[in-house]
């Protein structure tokens, strides 16, 4: 009596039960797992080359998007599928799958899957070796650009030994941009040490030639252990969080990747299990599975920590007799608030950027819409880094009487803030320029006398387009210590943080304009996300629907929605009576919205402009300079070429004012 060693598929088993009739022993194994129930047959011929576009990187949402604020990277194992792996019914053309789950609920991040072959058996064309494929993955985020951005791996059986490779061939050959940017790891039943490769390759061997990818598991269990070893020594100093989910439920009998070999032995980072066996781990059936809630809060706290924001949940509102204390809505956003709403894709490259020498950030939104709070995180964020850093904002009509006057004020003013005694007499040269003047104090007197970076931030510097000569030197001057930051030790120390409401009108020679270099920032208004989260901070429990109807009325204005809500969480008035009043003078935007009319009505250009445009219910086209001029004081947005109206409020309130 024969002993046949039978792998148990979906398609395999009847033919086996026929030919051997009942004296069959199973055998199971961990690499023989990821084919179980997959439609093929080993004795079959080999399977049709999958379609190019489910390989390599495949797009699944918001990978196009230029503000995003991270990359998810979604990388599946031996034997997987870039779609069907994810899939609860492993179908491969239907979006119904947590990784369009989590493009709905995060819009702001781009979700790639990762295809790649790799399957168990004979067809060795199809498939290649770990450290081949990781450099065919490196090679792939690189033409995608991946790397501008925070990188998330989602990385299943296989996948996560790929993803390990792939950072250690980035370190070797100095792939900086990935391996900067790879923020956290989520591994999910990934076997770091082998789990018990050797005997299931010597099983499987009687039943057909296996590939390169299960060989190669087989005799390279040393290499993983020494890859698991140079992970655990490197995550630190990569500054990449680990986060690991294992299996305890069978696969048709076999755990396939046991507790111990789940465990990359991290420290502080503890194991998850799961009520899933190795298959069903990568295919979260509702949002509301284990996997996908930590999955979801394991990137939005990697995202937040590495922006070096706070976050300021629900459940830790300060409370008053179990009343929110709100805040004055005007002005700036106090830093330790509940209710600043972070903007990730804006803030993480501020952050970054103010830490390079010599660097320039240039910040650009019409009023009100939340330029001097993002400034002030960003001095907060260089404070904590150990920096020098000052804001000011000297643009009174005081002090544009000459350029001269100007530039000393600023001196004197910068002095004052650093604590150092003002010497403006003895290094004004008279015989010099004033520009040269207000350099040479600078270099050799302010930035002589501080031995760590300054961070010098200037709002509302568009209060000096009006002084055209004092504008052409100041912001020429911006442009040159920038510039000199770039060879100059002494400069490299000077840190800018400027930001303007308006477009550039100031004639500027294109070499001496600060407005084209370094890191340009636009914030625009809220996303629907981030307008619910404010509204769920103001502890009001809206519908979906109501808050629609808020957003139809001021769309994502920050300083509009803030002072809406608060009136309304503090009782003052109902939804209802709010959008009833809002356009009217009896509204709460009355003393913000007058001056937009009077200067509608003094430039004759810009009101038949947005009168065209109020009064179309569709996207309207402009003039170039129009379109920029109302983009700039935050009443349109652009629909490709062509403009509409923001919000309800601005169409109601001028077209009821606005005379023909």
């Amino acid at each position: 009596m024969y002993t046949v060693v039978r792998v148990v598929t979906r398609s395999l088993y009847p033919s086996f039960k026929s030919r051997c009739g009942r004296g069959i022993r199973r055998i199971y194994h961990p690499l023989i797992l990821p084919i179980i129930s997959m439609p093929f047959n080993i004795f079959s011929k080999p399977p049709k080359p999958e379609p190019a576009e489910m390989t390599g990187l495949i797009k699944i949402s918001g990978c196009d998007n230029p503000k995003r604020c991270g990359d998810v990277i979604f990388v599946h194992g031996l034997g997987g599928h870039a779609r069907g792996t994810w899939h609860p019914q492993e179908l491969r053309n239907d979006d119904n799958f947590w990784l369009t789950w989590f493009a709905q609920e995060r819009p702001d991040l781009g979700i790639w899957s990762f295809g790649y072959k790799a399957e168990p058996f004979e067809w060795r064309g199809s498939t290649m070796p770990l450290f081949d494929r990781a450099s065919n993955l490196q090679e792939y985020l690189e033409v995608s650009d991946i790397g501008k951005y925070p990188i998330i791996f989602i990385a299943h059986s296989m996948g996560g030994l790929l993803v390990k490779e792939m950072l250690r061939n980035a370190q070797t050959f100095q792939k900086k941009a990935v391996i900067q940017q790879t923020k956290g790891i989520v591994f999910l039943s990934t076997p770091h040490t082998g789990s018990h490769l050797a005997n299931l390759v010597d099983k499987i061997g009687i039943l057909a030639r296996t590939s390169v990818s299960v060989n190669e598991l087989k005799s390279h269990i040393p290499q993983l252990r020494q890859l698991n070893e140079w992970y655990r020594q490197n995550v630190d100093s990569l500054e990449i969080t680990t986060k690991v989910y294992y299996e305890t439920k069978p696969t048709q009998g076999f755990l396939v990747v046991d507790p111990d070999s789940a465990n990359p032995a991290i420290k502080d980072v503890q194991p998850t299990a799961t009520d899933d066996d190795h298959l069903s781990i990568t295919k979260p059936k509702s949002t509301e599975n284990l996997v996908y809630k930590g999955v979801s809060q394991f990137i939005k706290q990697q995202l937040l920590i590495n922006l070096g924001i706070v976050e300021q949940p629900t459940s830790k509102v300060k409370q008053n007799n179990s009343s929110v204390i709100f805040e004055n809505t005007d002005g700036q956003v106090p830093l330790n608030s509940l209710f600043y709403i972070e903007r990730p894709e804006v803030e993480i490259k501020c952050y970054e950027s103010i830490l390079q020498p010599g660097a320039l950030i240039r910040i650009k939104a019409p009023q009100k819409m939340g330029k001097t709070s993002l400034m002030s995180r960003i001095l907060d964020h260089s404070q904590q880094k150990g920096y020098r850093t000052v804001s000011l904002n000297l643009w009174s009509k005081e002090s544009l009487t000459g350029l001269n006057e100007f530039l000393q004020g600023f001196c004197a003013i910068l002095s004052d803030e650093l604590g150092l005694e003002e010497q403006i007499d003895k290094y004004w040269n008279k015989r010099l320029s004033s520009q040269l003047n207000c350099t040479n104090y600078l270099k050799d007197y302010l930035l002589k006398n501080i031995n760590i970076p300054l961070v010098l931030g200037l709002d509302d510097i568009d209060k000096i387009f009006p002084y055209p000569e004092i504008a052409q030197e100041f912001f020429a001057l911006l442009r040159a210590w920038h510039e000199k930051g770039k060879n100059e030790e002494i400069w490299q120390k000077l840190r800018l943080v400027i930001a303007h409401s308006q477009e550039v009108y100031v004639s500027l020679n294109v070499n001496q304009s600060p407005f084209n270099v370094g890191l340009s920032v636009e914030i625009g208004e809220f996303n629907p996300i981030q307008i619910k989260e404010l509204v769920q901070r103001h502890k009001l429990n809206w519908s979906d629907t109501e808050i629609e109807q808020l957003r139809g009325m001021i769309d994502g204005h920050p300083y509009l929605l803030r002072a809406a809500l608060y009136q309304i969480a503090t009782g003052n008035l109902t939804l209802e009576q709010f959008l009833k009043v809002a356009p009217t003078d009896e509204g709460l935007f009355r003393g913000f919205l007058h001056p937009y009319l009077s200067l509608l009505e003094e430039d004759k250009l810009l009101k038949t402009a947005i009168q065209k445009v109020i009064n179309s219910d569709i996207p309207v086209k402009l003039d170039s300079v129009q379109s920029f001029k109302l983009r700039s004081l935050g009443l349109i947005e652009f629909k490709g070429n062509e403009v509409q109206c923001l919000c309800d409020l601005y169409r109601l309130y001028f077209r009821e004012r606005l005379s023909e």
